[in-house]
């Protein structure tokens, strides 16, 4: 066996072991980021940044001031250490890393 077929098939037994994990405990569900979670994220932490928080990228490369490009540009890199809260339909409260929701989404 190759070792790109090694490789692809520990991804996809760690993808496989990762969802049924989530889908057991129904904390993780769904397994990405939703449009409502990005939303909230970017405007907290465009906020930070208009209140005058470092940037975590390079704004020189980047090639713009304006905190909301600069707070996407933040998340995209991945470098926001944000906790999720989800509030499940039981009542039940999870707090999730965003930076482990971004890797899961990535594997998924």
């Amino acid at each position: 066996m190759s070792t790109q077929s090694t490789e692809l098939t520990n991804r996809i037994s760690r993808l496989i072991e990762l969802l049924e994990k989530a889908l057991k405990r129904r904390e993780l569900y769904p397994p990405r980021l939703t449009k409502y979670e990005i939303a909230r994220i970017v405007g907290a932490r465009a906020t930070q940044l208009a209140m005058g928080a470092q940037p975590l990228v390079d704004i020189q490369q980047l090639g713009s001031t304006d905190p909301v490009l600069i707070a996407i540009e933040e998340l995209r890199q991945g470098l926001l250490d944000f906790i999720i809260v989800r509030e499940l339909p039981d009542g039940r409260v999870i707090r999730v890393n965003l930076k482990e929701l971004i890797e899961l989404e990535k594997s998924v």
